[in-house]
């Protein structure tokens, strides 16, 4: 079991609303902190499963809630959803930064975008959806997993530009070129994947904090509005510094973030969906167990 490095849960102590006793190891200094704060912050990532296991089963006495607690312990069905959310976070990541070194130009509303804008957006409902379901640990994880799987795609085939080729294959130039622009790309969405996926992880776990889990809605839109704009900016502008002409930079940015926020709004419907879907998968399995 792991130990405590920066924090201990002590206890749970109620007047008006329960509340997690709290040592600062480090200090000996206690906190008293609200069960729903103190899940949204990152003190738990320092407990121990028996820490989170009391913390989990004071939050949630109401059996139809589902927790992280009961979904690493009890809900196998939810760890395919998980299994399958994160494979696709990584797919979705890998073709984004193949397809990501190629501009496109689209006349009929002159936007400037690369073809990876319309699989992109799909990391923000994933993540919405990880965060309603797993908390905001696990969504992650799974950013994290798919950074480092896109990592090791690129950097193997960079490994294969490197091995000398057949001097009758006619496409050795154009490979390595094509490798070496992924590999800068790869820089590029990195950087703004990392940063814009948590923030908007950080954001949705907040909103929903303060609006005390209602208005779906308004947490995809305002932490995708937010998210979207600071990953055009880095994206495009690592991308394609000194590659395109700084109007050309900023009509990209701009069509952009525009499809990212039609997306936003296309996918608040989806979540929504996937939600009662998702209660019903597990409760299918809870009954299951109970037979």
């Amino acid at each position: 079991m792991d130990c405590n490095k920066k924090y201990k849960l002590l206890g749970f102590s109620r007047s008006d609303t329960i509340k997690a006793n709290i040592m600062v190891l480090a200090t000996g200094k206690y906190i008293n902190i609200g069960l729903q704060e103190l899940e949204n912050s990152i003190i738990t990532d320092d407990f121990n499963r028996n820490e989170l296991k009391a913390l989990y089963r004071r939050l949630y006495g109401d059996t139809n809630t589902i927790t992280s607690y009961d979904l690493a312990d009890r809900h196998e069905r939810s760890w395919y959803a998980y299994l399958i959310l994160s494979v696709a976070m990584s797919v979705i990541y890998i073709l984004c930064t193949i397809s990501g070194i190629k501009a496109i130009h689209i006349t009929l509303i002159n936007f400037v975008v690369p073809p990876a804008i319309f699989f992109y957006p799909l990391t923000f409902i994933f993540v919405d959806i990880l965060n309603e379901f797993f908390g905001m640990r696990m969504a992650r994880r799974t950013i994290l997993i798919s950074f480092i799987a896109n990592t090791l795609f690129v950097t193997g085939l960079w490994a294969t530009s490197l091995l000398p080729g057949l001097s009758e294959w006619e496409l050795n130039k154009s490979y390595s070129e094509f490798v070496e622009s992924i590999v800068a790309v790869l820089f590029a969405s990195s950087c703004a994947y990392l940063i814009s996926e948590n923030i908007n992880s950080w954001l949705l776990c907040k909103i929903k904090e303060l609006t005390n889990s209602r208005f779906l809605f308004i947490r995809v839109i305002t932490s995708t509005v937010i998210a979207s704009a600071i990953d055009s900016v880095i994206f495009c502008t690592l991308a394609f510094y000194n590659v395109l002409s700084s109007e050309i930079i900023k009509t990209m940015i701009i069509s952009q973030l525009i499809i990212k926020l039609a997306y936003a709004v296309i996918g608040v419907g989806p979540i929504y969906a996937f939600r009662e879907l998702f209660r019903r998968y597990i409760n299918a399995q809870n009954k299951k167990e109970c037979r």
